[in-house]
């Protein structure tokens, strides 16, 4: 065994240590939830506090998404079109975005390439803008979907994606 090797193992029995213990921990809050079957990585992924502005990048991902706000927040079929209509409608505003968003970030790299400012300055300008355009038509799509839940719904999405009920 050699020197970095002596040096490395504590830190990593203490880390594995502490990683026990979170499953540990999790193993009891999971026995302790009714059982669902919910793609709890699908919901954690869209639904976290600093995701509010995010939406799945394809329709088969949307589709995905969709089940699994359907198992968890028992979504009525009603309740089910109106999230795929926005679901579809915010995944194509998001395509389109990020076709402008790649074209634009190709201009800044030939700006970059040529030396030319005014030609950086318009880039980076336009990358800001757009990428705001995505932030935003994904945080209204979220807000159009969180509107068509009920109260009760609300709450359980809330306790679910933050932890604390609102």
């Amino acid at each position: 065994m050699n020197r970095r090797q002596m040096i490395m193992l504590p830190g990593a029995a203490l880390v594995a240590r502490q990683g026990f213990a979170q499953g540990a921990q999790l193993s009891e809050a999971v026995a302790e939830r009714p059982v669902q079957h919910v793609s709890h990585k699908v919901l954690l992924k869209f639904t976290r506090p600093k995701a509010v502005s995010k939406v799945p990048k394809t329709e088969a991902k949307s589709a995905k998404y969709l089940n699994s706000l359907t198992t968890a927040l028992s979504l009525s079929s009603d309740q089910q079109q109106q999230a795929g209509t926005i679901l579809a409608a915010a995944v194509t505003a998001h395509a389109t975005l990020r076709a402008s968003l790649k074209t634009a970030r190709a201009s800044l790299s030939v700006a970059v390439r040529n030396n030319d400012s005014a030609g950086i300055n318009q880039a980076s300008g336009v990358i800001g803008n757009l990428t705001a355009q995505i932030t935003a038509a994904g945080a209204n799509a979220n807000a159009a979907f969180y509107h068509i839940l009920t109260p009760d719904q609300q709450s359980k999405l809330a306790q679910f994606t933050f932890g604390q009920a609102s």
